[in-house]
């Protein structure tokens, strides 16, 4: 994988900012709307880069509040386990899984320089409820790269639960990561892991 592939999955993710109107606009629509403003704040705001809290801030107040983070945590450590624990523990679990990944994001919009985004024409299905919008990530000292993500229509917004960069699911990817956690100790035993983690990256970047 390329070697800023946590800063294109932030893109990707970043994107992903619906709004809350009652009838939910064209994804692709809402996708160039929001990649606009993302990048605008990047481009306008030269020492956000630098500034760790205020990229947590960005990631956990503007970004993450527009994904599924239930039925991606579910797909990431299948439905056995998800399955195997009560609502409260995977609720943790949830929970674990979205303060982890935001400290990821986080560090990677910090390598944000000058990339853009193109768009490739959507043909949208007035019934559909499920769908792949696609991306191409342009890197001006290198190779566009493809980003694709799944997105499910809810009552009033689309929302977000797996991506892909060049064919990489970022479920997958955790998944396989997180597999020989589960098997050995469960979901509860990747709940304490995970939390022990996002404790030591708190301390290190808000002392």
């Amino acid at each position: 994988m390329k070697n800023r592939i946590f800063f294109l999955f932030f893109l990707l993710h970043a994107v992903t900012a619906f709004s809350g109107e009652l009838i939910a606009p064209a994804p692709d629509f809402m996708v160039k709307q929001v990649v606009g403003e993302v990048l605008s704040t990047l481009q306008q705001d030269s020492g956000i880069t630098h500034d760790i809290k205020k990229l947590d801030a960005l990631v956990d107040a503007k970004i993450f509040p527009r994904f599924d983070f239930s039925r991606m945590t579910r797909l990431t450590i299948g439905a056995k386990y998800w399955n195997s624990v009560t609502p409260q523990v995977q609720q943790q679990m949830v929970d674990e899984f979205r303060v982890f990944l935001g400290y990821t994001f986080a560090d990677a919009i910090a390598q944000y320089t000058d990339e853009t985004v193109d768009f490739v024409p959507l043909y949208l299905d007035p019934e559909a409820n499920d769908l792949t919008v696609k991306t191409r990530i342009m890197d001006p000292k290198d190779e566009p790269t493809k980003l694709y993500f799944q997105v499910e229509k809810t009552t009033s917004e689309w929302k977000i639960y797996d991506l892909k960069i060049d064919g990489v699911s970022l479920v997958r990817l955790y998944h396989a990561n997180f597999s020989s956690d589960l098997r050995q100790e469960g979901v509860e035993g990747l709940i304490r892991k995970l939390h022990k983690k996002n404790q030591e990256v708190a301390a290190s970047r808000h002392g």
